[in-house]
């Protein structure tokens, strides 16, 4: 024989059920008064659930109107913030094609402030061109040394 499931059998329950204790002899000639008397009754302290329309009409309510925001975007990258460490991590990173063009433009834009040009280079009173930055000018004998061997 299978147990039916009853209607309210998901409900939690705050206190067991308990079984009314029957008399034998109360058994054998009840009335509707005392069959009324055996009924136990759950109690349960929760809400009852909303019929559906009334949920989706509270979901429908609580919706955003508008999509959210999208989060900033991250800042933009600047190579001149990258560390002395992220630096060399980056070229380490690099495949040989990449780092023999960043070798390449690296010695033109070293070159470029290291000498300056005598048209361009003017000072702002015209007369006195600029100094190539002694800083550049160890850098490059630097990279030249590390390329030929040499201790410089």
């Amino acid at each position: 024989m299978s147990v039916q499931r009853l209607l309210f059998d998901d409900l939690p329950e705050s206190e067991p059920a308990r079984k009314p204790r029957r008399a034998r002899a109360a058994a054998t000639g009840s009335t509707p008064s005392t069959m009324a008397a055996q009924v136990a009754v759950d109690v349960v302290r929760e809400a009852a659930p909303l019929p559906r329309a009334a949920a989706t009409a509270a979901n429908v309510a609580t919706l955003p109107l508008a999509p959210p925001t999208p989060p900033p975007p991250p800042p933009a990258f600047h190579p001149a913030a990258l560390s002395n460490p992220e630096l060399r991590a980056l070229v380490q990173a690099l495949p040989d094609q990449r780092l023999a063009h960043l070798l390449i433009e690296a010695a033109r834009e070293l070159k470029r402030r290291a000498v300056p040009d005598s048209g361009d280079a003017d000072g702002e009173d015209g007369d006195m061109p600029m100094e190539p930055n002694p800083a550049l000018l160890r850098a490059a004998r630097q990279a030249v040394g590390e390329l030929s061997g040499e201790d410089f």
